[in-house]
This record gives structure tokens, C-alpha cells and sequence, in this order.
């Protein structure tokens, strides 16, 4: 049985509501909007590079999933005027291996949804196969090192000395 997280309520440390679901194709205006409104530090951070809005390709990438190869989450806020306020994904990098990546909006941060999101992701990737987990963070992004160690990933220097390569194994997480 999958993992059960998908659509699920979750309320950030300041009381705030968002709803958790999975992103879709359909949510492209929303995924460019939520990127449009970082701040240029939380581009960099996710994007390695100064980014505006998301290319076409860029933002099929973070709105086509399949399930089995890649999936990504989103936290919803507002009922009125919907928003999304974090989102997580993977893809399969190497099989059985997959990459993470993360954002939250800045108004967000430090409210617990990266974290929350994070684990129902590892969660997932877990119950389909996928034995670890593995990303790269700037070596400038101490919350993400952060989170990533308090989750359990370990740190190695990466070839480009500006990256931190984070990886987790996740078979013990297969019975969750």
C-alpha cells in the first residue's frame, strides 16, 4: 500500500494551513507564479543560478510526473486565491537511486513544511523502489545542510567546491 499523504492538511509551526497534493500539469501557472515570487536568494538556492520564471522545459519538468520516476509535491495555501507556498520532487537520476530538490515561498520558511514535505517524499520514493536519495545543496545554504543533516543525510564535498552532495539510503524506510 502507498504511502497515505496525498491530499493531507498540514499546519505550519505560525498556525498557517496548506494542503499537500501532488502536482500536475494543470498547475503550471501556479508553479511559475510561486517561482516568480521568491526572493533571488531562494532562486539561487534551488536553481544554482539567477533565475526569473522557469523555461517551458523547465516547467514541464516540474509539472509532468509519472509517479514511478518522478513525483512532486506541492503545499497549497489559500481557498480563495490558491497558492503554492513549498514544493518537493524527484526524479530517478540512476536507478534505484533518485535526486531531491525543495523550495519554500520565504514568507514560509522556517515553519516546518520542508521538513514535513521532505519526509512524505522520502516516504514515497521508498515504497517505490528507490534505495537512496541524493542532492546537491550550495555550500552557502546553511537551512537546507541543516535540514539535511537533521534528517538523517549524509554530507560529502562534491567536485565543485561551491556544492555539498547530501544522500540518504531509504530501505529502512520501506515498511513505512
Amino acid at each position: 500500500m502507498a504511502p497515505l499523504f496525498i491530499p493531507s492538511i498540514i499546519t505550519a509551526r505560525d498556525g498557517r494551513r496548506a494542503t499537500v497534493r501532488p502536482v500536475r500539469a494543470a498547475d503550471a501557472p501556479l508553479v511559475q507564479q510561486f517561482v516568480r515570487a521568491l526572493s533571488p536568494q531562494s532562486r539561487r538556492r534551488r536553481f544554482f543560478g539567477p533565475v526569473r520564471e522557469l523555461s517551458p522545459a523547465q516547467l514541464d519538468r516540474m509539472t509532468q510526473f509519472d509517479g514511478s520516476r518522478a513525483l512532486g509535491l506541492a503545499a497549497v495555501a489559500g481557498d480563495d486565491a490558491p497558492r503554492i507556498v513549498a514544493m518537493v520532487q524527484h526524479a530517478v537520476s540512476d536507478p534505484p537511486f533518485a535526486e531531491l530538490a525543495v523550495v519554500v515561498a520565504d514568507d514560509w520558511q522556517r515553519q516546518g513544511l520542508g521538513e514535513r514535505l521532505v519526509r512524505m517524499l522520502l516516504a514515497y520514493a521508498a515504497w517505490t523502489g528507490i534505495v537512496a536519495m541524493h542532492g546537491f545543496v550550495a555550500v552557502t545554504n546553511q537551512p537546507m545542510l541543516a535540514l539535511a543533516v537533521k534528517l538523517g543525510f549524509a554530507l560529502e564535498a562534491d567536485a565543485d567546491p561551491a556544492l555539498v552532495r547530501v544522500e540518504k539510503p531509504l530501505a529502512r524506510l520501506r515498511t513505512v
